[in-house]
């Protein structure tokens, strides 16, 4: 499918040069688009019944060992979320988490199809190079991914009921009639 040819070097240029355009047009772009795309109840995101909570990709990728040394993309992009701004575990807090996590991930798929174009000015053997550099380059962030999120929805869940107790609990305190009569003083 090659349809341009350029010289050795010109190609390895092009392929470097075009990586990086990829990479940081594709992160850039996601980076811009509204949170609410990315609904965390999409079927899509959500952990399916083979990944056990995450833990799968514990097992295979030993993901615990090697996940604070992975770097954020998001360093990069002016506004965009990093979870290191993270100040505290409100519901809020990780609800948002959560959405990011999508967006990460989807970003991450998106950033393997620009692999397939490689072919347009590389040999077939050096394509799929380009696809299998895209592949494991982006594999890393979505395992993380979707071995996080499903923790962080159990810590969501829990700070959720912390909160419903607190607003049950507040709303026991105070009987009706008494809240009425105080209100007239």
């Amino acid at each position: 499918m090659r349809i341009i040819f350029l010289s050795k070097t010109a190609t390895i240029i092009l392929d470097i040069v075009a990586w990086i355009l990829f990479h940081l047009s594709i992160g850039y772009t996601f980076s811009k688009l509204p949170i609410e795309l990315f609904d965390p109840e999409k079927k899509w995101f959500q952990t399916k019944p083979w990944e056990k909570g995450g833990e799968i990709y514990q097992k295979i990728f030993r993901v615990k060992s090697w996940k604070k040394l992975i770097p954020s993309g998001a360093a990069l992009y002016r506004g965009a979320y990093e979870i290191k701004h993270i100040t505290e575990y409100s519901v809020e807090n990780v609800r948002l988490w959560v959405k990011e996590s999508c967006r990460s991930e989807f970003c991450h798929i998106v950033m393997i199809l620009p692999g397939f174009l490689f072919f347009l000015w590389n040999s077939v053997e050096a394509g799929m190079w380009m696809v299998a550099y895209a592949f494991l380059n982006n594999l890393i962030p979505i395992v993380m991914q979707r071995y996080n999120r499903p923790r962080v929805n159990r810590l969501l869940a829990q700070l959720e009921e912390k909160s419903k107790q607190k607003c049950e609990s507040a709303t026991l305190a105070y009987e009706p009639q008494t809240v009425l009569i105080d209100s007239y003083e």
